[in-house]
């Protein structure tokens, strides 16, 4: 902690996706502002910043790649994100009406019996917490 970052960064961001903390999925998103980094340095190491984005269930991770090097491979990074994001959220709002639907279906005794409270909290929770998505669902081409 004695070394202080210089380093700017439009996002540097890492948060648990779990509510358990035994369940230890993730995500990073890290890029680095490089504005006040000159190009023609000589004794600068300057590769074109950094730039993470990895996923990370209880068992994988996946990291993505986001090349910066040049306006092609810019415009690349560019398109891979946008999609990913494009993806993630036709799916988050998939889900949100997945569980639009489950909730409102009535609960059945033996389900009551045998859920744990604390799940039905956590659940709760979740649901409180989770912003209204209106009610578009998107296809893709798979």
């Amino acid at each position: 902690m004695g070394e202080e970052t210089t380093e700017n960064y439009y996002v540097r961001r890492r948060e648990f996706l779990n509510l358990d903390p035994d369940l230890p999925a993730f995500i990073i998103g890290i890029v680095e502002d490089t504005r006040a980094i000159p190009d023609d340095d000589p004794d600068c190491r300057w590769n074109g910043g950094t730039v993470t984005l990895d996923l990370a269930d209880c068992y994988r991770r996946v990291s993505f790649d986001f090349a910066m090097y040049d306006a092609a491979e810019r415009a690349n990074s560019l398109r891979k994100i946008n999609l990913i994001a494009e993806v993630v959220n036709a799916v988050r709002d998939a889900i949100a009406l997945e569980v639009e639907s489950r909730n409102a279906r009535p609960v059945k005794a033996e389900q009551t019996n045998t859920e744990p409270a604390e799940s039905a909290a956590r659940a709760q929770a979740a649901s409180a917490a989770a912003p209204a998505f209106t009610s578009r669902l998107t296809t893709l081409g798979l």
